[in-house]
């Protein structure tokens, strides 16, 4: 049987994200500048947030506009504050934990 591929749903991503970081949906709005009923709306696809809004939302939940919007189904973990030396260690850390099968 075929994998079916989940239906993109944009409010289920920023909702799954904000409580993968711990944020509840008022330190979220006080976070992104809007009301937590703002943010519900977003959450239940009911609003659409403009395109610098969503830009937002991806630098406070530390992801990519294209997950976010569903170009991308990967999973994207954005950390600023690693250093050029912990960026390499994470990343040789992956590169081993996440080998490809052969």
């Amino acid at each position: 049987m075929a994998e079916e591929k989940i239906a993109f749903d944009f409010g289920m991503r920023i909702r799954q994200l904000r409580k993968e970081r711990g944020l509840s949906q008022a330190v979220f709005a006080k976070r992104l500048g809007v009301s937590k009923e703002t943010v519900y709306r977003y959450e239940n696809n009911l609003q659409d947030p403009s395109l610098e809004r969503t830009k937002q939302i991806a630098l406070i939940l530390r992801t990519s506009l294209d997950y976010l919007t569903g170009l991308e189904d990967g999973y994207t973990v954005r950390l600023p504050q690693l250093s050029k030396e912990q960026r390499d260690v994470l990343n040789e850390f992956l590169r081993v934990f996440v080998k490809e099968d052969s």
